[in-house]
Parts: C-alpha cells; sequence; structure tokens
C-alpha cells in the first residue's frame, strides 16, 4: 500500500488491526500526545486519507514554533513574515482565529513558494511572475479548483498577503519596505469572480445518506445545519487556534484550542437552536423540527451523548479540524456523487438559494442567514433559471395586462 505514512500492521487473536504510529515518521514524537492511534477501516483510500492527515498533523506539532519573539530578520521575505506573525504590535495579533487561518494559508504558501528571497533583489516583474505562477492550473485535484482550471482565487489571496505583510514592513522600518509598497500598489491583479456554484437540496440529501451509510453522521449533521439553516461552515464545526502557554480551559489538544462550533447546550428540549454567531455576533434562531432532514439527522445522536461540542470527529472523539473536516466532507460528497466544483461552503449558499427560488423575500433570508446587510443576501442568493423565468412571466403579466384610459 503506497502513501499510508507512518502505518503499522498488528497482529491480534481476532486478525490483523491497523495502527497509525508517530514515532515511524519522526525521532522528535517522543513527546506528541497522540503516539498511536488506531485505525477502522478497510478502504484503502480512506486509510490512506487518515494516515497522510495525522502526518500532517504531526509535522504541524513539531514545526510548530511556541517562542512569542519574532527571529532576527534576515532580509528575505520569510524574515518578513515571521516578524509580521511574530510582533506583539502586529495587527496579525489581533486578527479572529478563522481569519488568521485564512491569512495562514496564503503566508504559508509564499514562505513555501518564495520565502528565499532576499527583499533587496525584488521588483515588479518578480511579483508579476509569482502571480502568474501561482494561478497556474493544479497538476492534481484539489479542493481550491477544478482539475485544468486556473487558480485564479489562490493567486489573488497571495498578493494580497504580500501587500499586507509589506505594509507592515513599512511601519516597522524593514528596509526596502516602502519601495516594494510603492511597486505594489501600482500594480493590479485579477480578482477571482463571484462564485456561482451552490449545492443543491439533492446534493445535501444524497451527501446526507452517503455520510450515515460510512458511519460518519458528524458530517451528515454539518452538512444538514449548513444547508438546511444556512449556518456558516465556522458555527458549526468551530475552529482550532493556538492556545497560550499552560492553559487548560476549554477543549485544547496539541497546543490548540476550540471554540466557535454549535454545543448542544444551544438546542434546547423543544428544539430550539439558539447561538450567538462568530462572524456579525447575531443570535442565530432556529427551529430544528421545522425541517425534517436536521431533525433526522440530530436524533442519530442518544440524548446521554449530547454533551459538548455537536460536530465531534468520530476518529479523534474531539471537534474537527478545518483540514480534516473538508477531507471526510470531499470524500462523502464524492462519493455521493457530487462534482468537485461544489465546495461544502457552498452549503449555505444553496440554502439562500433554495430560499429566494421558494418565493421567500431577501429581508427574510437576511434574518434566516444572519447576514447584518442584505446585500450579502443577495450575493448568496445565485443566479438560476427559476428567477430569470419568473421575471419574465411578471413582465409578460404586466403588458397583458388590460389599460384603463382616464
Amino acid at each position: 500500500m503506497t502513501g499510508t505514512p507512518g502505518l503499522r500492521r498488528r497482529g491480534r487473536k481476532d486478525g490483523t488491526a491497523l495502527y497509525w504510529v508517530a514515532s515511524a515518521i519522526s525521532r522528535e514524537a517522543k513527546t506528541y500526545p497522540t503516539p498511536t492511534i488506531r485505525i477502522h477501516s478497510e478502504d484503502p483510500a480512506e486509510i490512506a486519507s487518515l494516515c497522510q492527515r495525522y502526518t500532517a498533523e504531526l509535522m504541524e506539532w513539531i514545526s510548530n514554533d511556541k517562542g512569542a519573539k519574532p527571529k532576527r530578520f534576515d532580509g528575505t521575505l520569510r524574515g518578513l513574515i515571521t516578524l509580521y506573525r511574530k510582533s506583539p504590535d502586529s495587527p496579525y495579533r489581533d486578527l479572529k482565529p478563522n481569519s488568521r487561518a485564512m491569512y495562514d494559508e496564503s503566508l504559508d504558501l509564499l514562505e513555501r513558494t518564495v520565502g528565499d528571497r532576499q527583499l533587496v533583489r525584488l521588483n515588479g516583474g518578480d511579483f508579476r511572475r509569482w502571480y502568474k505562477k501561482l494561478r497556474e492550473p493544479a497538476p492534481a485535484k484539489t479542493d481550491d479548483a477544478p482539475i485544468g482550471a486556473e487558480r485564479i482565487r489562490r493567486a489573488f489571496k497571495a498578493m494580497q498577503l504580500l501587500r499586507i505583510a509589506i505594509k507592515f514592513g513599512v511601519t516597522v522600518d524593514v528596509p526596502e519596505c516602502t519601495r516594494l509598497a510603492i511597486i505594489l500598489a501600482a500594480m493590479r491583479f485579477e480578482a477571482p469572480g463571484t462564485r456561482q456554484a451552490f449545492v443543491t437540496f439533492e446534493q445535501s440529501k444524497a451527501i446526507i445518506e452517503k455520510a450515515i451509510e460510512m458511519g460518519r453522521p458528524s458530517i451528515a449533521i454539518a452538512q444538514a445545519l449548513q444547508f438546511e439553516l444556512t449556518l456558516r461552515q465556522i458555527d458549526v464545526i468551530g475552529i482550532w487556534a493556538k492556545a497560550e502557554q499552560g492553559s487548560t480551559a476549554g477543549i485544547v489538544a496539541r497546543g490548540r484550542r476550540w471554540s466557535g462550533g454549535l454545543l448542544w447546550s444551544e438546542i434546547d428540549a423543544a428544539g430550539i437552536l439558539r447561538k450567538k454567531t462568530t462572524k456579525t455576533g447575531q443570535d442565530a434562531v432556529h427551529d430544528t423540527n421545522a425541517y425534517p432532514l436536521v431533525a433526522h439527522v440530530l436524533a442519530l445522536i442518544p440524548p446521554d451523548r449530547r454533551i459538548g461540542p455537536v460536530i465531534k470527529n468520530e476518529t479523534t472523539g474531539l471537534p474537527y479540524r478545518y483540514r480534516n473536516f473538508y477531507q471526510m466532507w470531499r470524500a462523502v460528497a464524492t462519493k455521493a456523487g457530487v462534482p468537485l466544483t461544489v465546495w461544502n461552503r457552498d452549503s449555505r449558499a444553496g440554502g439562500v438559494t433554495e430560499g429566494t427560488d421558494a418565493g421567500a423575500d431577501l429581508e427574510a433570508m437576511r434574518h434566516h442567514a444572519n447576514h447584518s446587510q442584505i446585500a450579502t443576501t443577495a450575493l448568496y442568493s445565485r443566479k438560476t433559471l427559476e428567477k430569470t423565468r419568473g421575471v419574465a412571466v411578471m413582465r409578460l403579466a404586466a403588458r397583458n395586462k388590460p389599460q384603463t384610459g382616464l
């Protein structure tokens, strides 16, 4: 079997058991909190995915720099990014955990691809080449873009974070940053268009059914909450952020604390869900019994197990980390026949679109989706044939309406 780092087989009385073993990956794993994890699967693809996921988490733990102070600036882009992340007065430290995770995705990409470049040797031509290179189609399928499609979103986000890091460099008198900020201010990069993809009810139902079939009620519940109740992903699964040294309050694992996700205590005995949303701070209020699919999936969890986070990884017993959740959701969605062009984050847009197609006005949907501005709801309501046909019907009806003369 290939692509299964850390996989070990151990004989048992009832046959052979599979385990992922941290020490098989690195000698630095001696104090790793979960050195051995049992793999309960016979599917080679799922076994490989789990091994790769556990290995990625181990490597993240090993490479995690617990120092609060930035390393000595060495004149490279990587050094500037480290300065931006570690400086106590950096605006990076004021970001919410979900925003910081999105920033890190692009900052990590820049470090990995061009981090060694010296700032003094950079110019606009370099930035233009980086953007073109980063937007090239992926060599294999990813969750960033369908096969063969340019990754404009990926490249544009990287350039935006490059601007932010260099502007911070200007404020702390990093040599060359003023010159580079002026160059970037004169440059424009093509931005990604508004997403048009959305999850349909049929696709959502298929994902839920397949997740239950695969023994992943967590994915089924998350899908129902995101589509039917139009909840944001972070308000359903939460997010893991770096915990303060020595902190044990809340759910803490591998130096990170979980927060923001839905708790069973936020759904009362009558099935009414009340939750303060992470992004806007508005209160989401929904009757879970109003949607049969939501009531059905919540009933999968026995009353005596309704403690703590609603969405927990069946393998670890802890809330999902984002990448682990997306990988599992993607595996279920693919088996359910949902194309790669449709993402988990499109579930919320699917619920809003279904609502407006059914005749719900934007103001009602704004409350349902907990948007602070109705313009945001309009963006989530994807353009569909039903909408344009409806406009045509209304326009023709108006034309054919008898005119009354004076």
